[in-house]
């Protein structure tokens, strides 16, 4: 029928915010400080609201994971995700609810009666030197008032790319997603669903996301929104590798073209990726594959990159005669895109793979035929023409191909900040 579902038990407070138990299926991530609250007492972070949390994040992720059509598997999972629990802690997160789906590797490879060609059978890669279980030995890193980890084993339908006959389907992140905000949303004025590949940073002289969500409250909006575009990594933190199991990474084809890249274990992945292939502000066609910061007793039901089901939906559905389309519904009064200069701006560091920089050799020059896949930074004050960035027509005052913009904040500010943060945690 048309029922929702209704949750049998009372959802608890999030850890830390009372000394009660936690649900089933979360993992504590550390055993409780000393002097802990007494039993019952509360931690509010908005007296106005009586709730713990300013603001929270949410991710659904694995210590490894297969790009859209299995095409490369990526297995840096728990590096990125210490790095990215601190800086999201430093830039004014409350607390980080991680969904670990590390699980469904082996799960996958059970239900097909075969081992993991990488992993085997105990889930411990030699090769990378990691165990691949669980996000466990990451989030143990952090105090359990911080880090939630949520055992979150459930296997995707399928990973096909988006123009696949049959799309990609990824069930597990969107029940994640769902369930994170249920479970958590009512415990936090403000909360967000992302990667942790994604960096949203505070600009001008914001020092903290609450800081900027503070001005988001006073004009009345519940959504601020982010658009998003890929990261370029710089070329100068890379180092060369040869890899003999890569076809375009052997040492014949360093050789005979150039060797292909990595990234530098000794620089974080914001370092890495601090460069903008578009120059902020971004342009409207990039609001498809927005993230967003979200009000949860404001948005009922979240997908992704949208707010799917909000309470002004009613009001809505008379205005748009019924026809729920995604600009239709933008309600300007609840609602806003985030000023990339002044308050804040989406640094996306999908990871580029080796074997993307072979080709460097012809693909980072002025009128190339494609896109050159690893950063070299524009002057700052070049401008930026998105009718013609895809002809490769960038170059500084000297003639020299371009292709990227550094974030001066990101490189001045933030990431001092989390050294210092990554050193204080081993």
């Amino acid at each position: 029928g048309g029922g929702k579902t209704l949750p049998v038990c009372r959802l608890p407070r999030p850890a830390g915010a009372s000394s009660g138990s936690s649900s089933t299926g979360e993992v504590a991530t550390k055993k409780a400080a000393s002097g802990r609250r007494a039993k019952g007492a509360k931690s509010v972070a908005n007296p106005e609201t009586d709730k713990p949390h300013r603001l929270v994040a949410c991710t659904w992720t694995s210590a490894l994971h297969q790009r859209r059509g299995n095409e490369r598997r990526i297995s840096d999972g728990t590096s990125r995700l210490r790095e990215w629990i601190a800086y999201n802690l430093l830039v004014g997160f409350d607390h980080v609810y991680v969904y670990d789906n590390t699980g469904a590797n082996s799960t996958m490879f059970r239900l097909r009666n075969e081992a993991d060609p990488d992993l085997g059978a105990n889930g411990t890669a030699p090769v990378y030197g990691v165990d691949y279980r669980d996000l466990s030995s990451v989030t143990d890193l952090f105090p359990p008032d911080k880090v939630t980890r949520v055992d979150w084993p459930a296997t995707i339908c399928n990973n096909n790319r988006p123009n696949h006959p049959d799309p990609g389907e990824r069930s597990s992140q969107y029940a994640a997603e769902a369930s994170c905000r249920t479970r958590y949303g009512p415990h936090a004025d403000w909360m967000a669903s992302m990667d942790p590949d994604e960096y949203f940073v505070p600009m001008g002289g914001f020092g903290s996301w609450k800081e900027v969500l503070d001005g988001v409250d006073g004009e009345g909006r519940s959504v601020l929104k982010f658009r998003s575009t890929r990261a370029r990594p710089l070329m100068d933190t890379l180092v060369p590798i040869v890899d003999e199991s890569i076809e375009e990474c052997t040492q014949e084809m360093a050789n005979k073209y150039n060797p292909c890249l990595a990234k530098d274990d000794a620089r974080t992945y914001l370092e890495t990726y601090n460069c903008e292939y578009i120059k902020s502000p971004k342009p409207t066609r990039f609001e498809r594959a927005m993230k967003q910061f979200y009000r949860p007793d404001f948005v009922l039901s979240h997908f992704v990159h949208y707010s799917t089901v909000t309470t002004t939906l009613a009001t809505e559905r008379n205005r748009t005669v019924g026809r729920f389309v995604q600009l239709a519904t933008n309600d300007a009064r609840r609602e806003r895109f985030v000023d990339e200069l002044k308050e804040g701006v989406l640094v996306h560091a999908k990871t580029t793979v080796p074997a993307e920089t072979s080709s460097r050799y012809k693909m980072c020059r002025p009128n190339a035929p494609e896109h050159c896949l690893v950063g070299i930074p524009c002057p700052d004050d070049l401008p930026f023409d998105d009718k013609r960035h895809k002809d490769n027509i960038f170059h500084d005052g000297e003639g020299n191909f371009c292709n990227c913009w550094v974030n001066r904040r990101v490189e001045g500010h933030w990431l001092p900040r989390l050294r210092d943060a990554l050193g204080s945690i081993g």
